[in-house]
C-alpha cells in the first residue's frame, strides 16, 4: 500500500477512529514494549496532546482513549507556549483547517522546530487521490484515513500513513500482537479488501465515476 500510494509507511487498521488510538499510542510510546504494555497508564510518559480548540471533535475520543490529555490552543503564541516535555503530539484535523488560526503549514512548522510528532486526522477526505499522500509529503509524521469512505473498502477498515518508525510503532499497539489496540483487531478479510480498494482507487477514471450517465460495468 504504501508503494502503490507513494509514502514512506503504511499500516490497515480497524478503521480511521482505531487509527487514531494506535497512532497516539506509538508518539507516546515510540514503540516500547514495556511501555505499550502499560497503556493507558502513561506514568512517566510525555501524555499531552496539543490540538487548536476548534479541531476538537466527537471522535477524538479515540485519541484521550490511551490515557493523553487534551491540550487546547486557538494562536500560534499559545501553541508554542503550551510545548513542554510532557507534550507527546500535535493532532490536526484536516477537516476542521478552515476554522482555525493556525493553518497547516505552520502547525508542521512549529512542530518540526520543537521536534513533536504530528498526526492529521484526514478520515472522508478523498477523493482526489492525491490527497492520500499530499499531506505526508507537506510534513505530518502520521496521517488517518478511513477505508471505508473515499476509498470505498471494507467500512471496518482505514489507514495510518507517514514516517516508518513511528507506523511501526502503531503497528505494534494494535492486535494480534496486545495491548491498547487488542479490541482493534484487523481480519483477514478487511486488510486484502482495503488493498485491492487502494489498487482500485488508483486505476479509475474518478470524473466518469461521479457522472451519472456512466455506469459502473463502463469504469
Amino acid at each position: 500500500i504504501a508503494e502503490m500510494i507513494g509514502v514512506p509507511a503504511a499500516m490497515i487498521c480497524c478503521g480511521a477512529a482505531s487509527g487514531l488510538t494506535v497512532a497516539t499510542a506509538a508518539c507516546v510510546t515510540r514503540g516500547d514494549d514495556e511501555k505499550l504494555r502499560k497503556l493507558p497508564d502513561t506514568s512517566g510518559m510525555p501524555d499531552e496532546v496539543i490540538v487548536q480548540k476548534s479541531h476538537r471533535f466527537g471522535f477524538d475520543t479515540q485519541i484521550w482513549a490511551v490515557g493523553t490529555k487534551p491540550v487546547e490552543v486557538e494562536t500560534r503564541q499559545e501553541l508554542e507556549k503550551a510545548i513542554n516535555e510532557r507534550t507527546a503530539m500535535m493532532f490536526f484535523l484536516n477537516v476542521g483547517d478552515p476554522k482555525g488560526q493556525i493553518k497547516r503549514d505552520e502547525w508542521i512548522e512549529v512542530a518540526r522546530k520543537h521536534n513533536i510528532p504530528t498526526m492529521n486526522d484526514c478520515a472522508s477526505d478523498v477523493p482526489p487521490v492525491a490527497r492520500l499522500r499530499e499531506y505526508v509529503d507537506q510534513g505530518f509524521d502520521l496521517v488517518v484515513f478511513s477505508g471505508g469512505k473515499g476509498l470505498i473498502g471494507p467500512q471496518a477498515s482505514g489507514l495510518v500513513l507517514g514516517q516508518p518508525e513511528l507506523v511501526a510503532a502503531a503497528q505494534k499497539a494494535i492486535s494480534p500482537r496486545g495491548g491498547i489496540g487488542r479490541g482493534m483487531k484487523v481480519g483477514k478479510e478487511e486488510i486484502m479488501g482495503l488493498v485491492a480498494a487502494v489498487e482500485r482507487y488508483h486505476r479509475i477514471d474518478h470524473g466518469a465515476e461521479n457522472d451519472p450517465g456512466v455506469g459502473s460495468r463502463d469504469l
